[in-house]
């Protein structure tokens, strides 16, 4: 009993590992959470009353903006609003603050309810959404400097790796590619390495896989991170009792990759977690929600388009010889083939010239790419830009050729889909993909098949929406590789 109470003790006493940049983003984040609430407050109360009201009004509903601003504050919290492992995660962050500001309004409701305060109601609908909104804005820019800061290699948890050199290697992979995640591998701790040598440039092997803790404390990372092979459940369980009290965080990083959250799921047995991956969400239902978004989206977008549509077909015609559309056979759901529709943005001999330039091309496989495709016509180079060749394609997506979002439909025959490959002509190609999001053009091959892997074992409406959305931003950046 005697040897409890110390563990205790010394688990209360123990500090937590905070680098100094995670205290001011908490203090910075929660400053800006109060301006937009503060904001969204005074947006309210002008919506409701205008300039016709007295002092009292004022002085009332000045006290419940604040109760609304700290509750709102206290729900972000509660919620895991400032926790620094969901810092510039997006969707989750975004599920997050739509949980506080559902937990706000419950408790506001019910408090009115018991203590029969009127409050009123176009105050509270000026309030709450706007607060979100604003809310919302506030975190996308906040998550736009973070990434660039941890492009740089700031802002970062240091983690020490524990495993094999293959599964080091693999996590070492996936941070390097996801580098806006804030996770840097500075060590490992292995067995089927010599210490001093390097899994990977830069991380030196700092000792066997029991040595974790102390190495971890040594080079002052914040977190552990256990891959799948290396250490059996005795030895995870060991090493959790090492690091407790110390502050630093131990992260298991299973066999499970590209598989999104909403797919795993953890049902312990016994005290073993068991982790149940479910089928990917390709069934009847989903593929009619799809499909009725894809339909009433498309509609919608072609009437918003259409005095584009209309200023770069003329815009074509007249600067050079050739139709104004231009038709490519490309393989769709299943490997059933199809003629895409373009705008044509290239001179009308330049298919004759492709494998004249293949060899000047910027790599990619199977992706024919060029920085400088000199068969491009100076139109052809704006519509690039901004992605407006693509938009004819929204008459693929009405017929339901196509989908709004999906895999990229690309110029290459059946027998180039081999192996994992050939799984993303599952679904429908889209207009915009994960991939394209996601670097376009600076991609590999390699990688825009995992992550068009990705979109096919994890979709969701949810995804969708999120990909729109990146699309816009990526298109208003000018990402594109023209």
């Amino acid at each position: 009993m005697a040897d409890e109470t110390d563990a205790a003790q010394f688990r209360a006493a123990s500090p937590v590992l905070q680098p100094l940049w995670a205290v001011r983003y908490r203090i910075a984040l929660i400053t800006l959470d109060l301006c937009c609430i503060i904001i969204a407050t005074i947006f309210g109360f002008e919506l409701r009353f205008g300039v016709s009201h007295d002092n009292r009004t004022t002085m009332a509903y000045l006290i419940t903006g604040g109760v609304i601003a700290v509750g709102w504050i206290v729900s972000l919290q509660a919620s895991g609003g400032y926790e620094i492992r969901h810092l510039a995660t997006g969707p989750e962050e975004a599920k997050r603050v739509l949980r506080a500001t559902a937990i706000t309004v419950s408790v506001l409701a019910i408090a009115c309810y018991a203590t029969k305060t009127e409050v009123a109601r176009g105050f509270v609908v000026g309030v709450i959404p706007t607060g979100f909104v604003l809310l919302l804005i506030g975190r996308a820019l906040v998550r736009a400097l973070v990434r660039a800061r941890r492009e740089t290699g700031g802002w970062s948890h240091r983690i020490v790796a524990v495993g094999t050199a293959e599964s080091v290697r693999h996590l070492i992979e996936v941070t390097e590619r996801a580098k806006g995640s804030g996770l840097r591998v500075i060590g490992a701790c292995v067995e089927d390495a010599p210490v001093n040598s390097e899994v990977w440039p830069d991380v030196p092997v700092l000792g066997g896989v029991r040595e974790a803790a102390a190495k971890a404390a040594e080079v002052g990372a914040e977190v552990v991170a256990v891959t799948s092979n290396g250490l059996g459940p005795a030895g995870v369980r060991e090493l959790g009792w090492e690091l407790e009290g110390t502050g630093r965080g131990l992260v298991m990083a299973p066999a499970l990759t590209e598989v999104a959250g909403p797919r795993v799921k953890v049902s312990p047995v016994e005290g073993l977690p068991l982790f149940w991956l479910e089928q990917p969400q390709l069934g009847r239902l989903p593929r009619l929600v799809k499909r009725t978004v894809d339909l009433t989206g498309s509609l919608f977008l072609i009437l918003l388009a259409l005095p584009v549509l209309t200023v770069t077909a003329i815009a074509i015609k007249v600067t050079s010889r050739g139709p104004v559309f231009f038709r490519q056979p490309r393989l769709g759901i299943n490997g059933t083939e199809f003629r895409i529709l373009k705008f044509r943005s290239m001179y009308v001999d330049a298919e004759s010239k492709r494998d004249m330039s293949m060899s000047e091309q910027d790599g990619g496989g199977v992706l024919y790419k060029m920085r400088r495709d000199p068969r491009v016509t100076a139109v052809g180079r704006i519509i690039r830009s901004l992605s407006i060749d693509e938009l004819p394609q929204l008459v693929h997506v009405v017929t339901g050729t196509m989908s709004l979002v999906g895999p990229r439909p690309l110029a290459t025959a059946d027998s180039g889909y081999t192996g994992a490959a050939r799984r993303r002509l599952l679904v429908r190609p889209g207009i915009t993909g994960l991939w394209q999001v996601s670097g376009r053009s600076e991609l590999s091959w390699e990688d825009a098949v995992r992550l068009d892997l990705y979109y096919v074992e994890n979709w969701s409406l949810g995804l969708d929406v999120t990909i729109l959305f990146r699309t816009v931003f990526a298109v208003l950046a000018r990402r594109g590789a023209y």
